[in-house]
């Protein structure tokens, strides 16, 4: 079950909820956070060989233009540009991935909870203000993850695309 973004917890009835109930609740949060930041483990992982990948092409089209600038015909650097901007769009979307943006643990340092006597409550308070702040943390960590499987998707249909862009302008370099 997914996080409501309008969730409005000043509205809850938190009398009804009992510290049983509410360390349920506390538990699940917490699951279902850790699935969240193990996916975009998963997505930055995937991104880092990916990105492995992709540099050794980038640099042997370097290395492609830096020998064969002014003695390569004009299919092949049509061909090589146009390899060289679909690489440079996925190289851009990988590091986009892998910039670190600020993913929440969910869980409160020790420290925070001796500060204004916050250790002084009832377990069952301290059960509802963990989940009230795993929600947010909830709300902002999908949001991270989702950026980051969009930026992936980019990059996995431009290595789709590449051959086809390539041979394209191949063909478009032999006519002109």
């Amino acid at each position: 079950m997914q996080a409501n973004v309008n969730i409005d917890f000043s509205k809850i009835d938190w009398d009804s909820i009992s510290e049983d109930k509410a360390e349920f609740l506390y538990k699940e949060a917490l699951e279902y956070h850790k699935g969240i930041i193990e996916n975009n483990n998963r997505i930055n992982d995937k991104a880092l060989g990916m990105l492995s990948f992709t540099m050794p092409i980038m640099t042997a089209l370097a290395g492609y233009f830096a020998i064969t600038w002014g003695t390569a015909s004009q299919p092949l650097l049509f061909a090589a540009i146009c390899a060289c901007v679909c690489l440079f769009v996925i190289v851009f979307n990988l590091l986009l991935i892998l910039i670190p943006r600020g993913i929440n643990q969910g869980a409160w340092s020790p420290s925070a909870y001796f500060t204004n006597e916050y250790y002084k409550r009832d377990m069952r308070k301290l059960y509802i203000g963990n989940i009230t702040n795993l929600h947010n943390c909830i709300l902002q960590d999908r949001k991270v993850m989702n950026k980051r499987a969009l930026n992936f998707r980019i990059a996995v249909t431009f290595y789709a695309i590449l051959p086809v862009t390539s041979f394209l302008a191949f063909l478009l370099g032999l006519l002109c």
